[in-house]
């Protein structure tokens, strides 16, 4: 579900807590040692995100929220914040030229640059979700 998440209604976060599960609380945060990546530069994404995101020269930068069943991949572009929510069984992870989530017919790949290197040590965490909650 790609939504549009500069201002979030309730029966829009309800709709992602049935998907991926309500926030981590903050005593799970610190235990796990954060829930969120840091920034990478988007290198490329899929057709369904063309709609959305607007084609120009400017860099784009996205960063990865855990959640218990899933993940949010946040884009920020100018004012505007898009959110890629995407349940633990659609995902799939690929790294060929650059690193590249897969879901539900829809994929962001990410460029393999400083950023990635600072975010290893959470794609671990993000894999050991992803597998406790299968």
């Amino acid at each position: 579900m790609i939504i549009d998440s500069t201002a979030i209604i309730p029966d829009l976060a309800r709709k992602i807590n049935n998907l991926v599960g309500k926030p981590f609380s903050l005593l799970v945060r610190l235990r796990m040692g954060g829930i969120g990546s840091h920034r990478m530069c988007v290198k490329g994404y899929s057709r369904g995100f063309e709609n959305l995101l607007q084609r120009n020269s400017n860099l784009l930068y996205s960063n990865i929220e855990l959640r218990p069943k899933g993940i949010i991949v946040h884009i920020s572009q100018r004012n505007h914040r898009f959110s890629w929510v995407l349940p633990y069984y659609h995902l799939a992870v690929f790294q060929s030229e650059g690193f590249t989530l897969h879901g539900n017919g829809e994929f962001i790949r990410f460029h393999t640059d400083v950023y990635f290197d600072k975010n290893k040590v959470f794609f671990a965490r993000m894999f050991k979700e992803k597998e406790g909650s299968l």
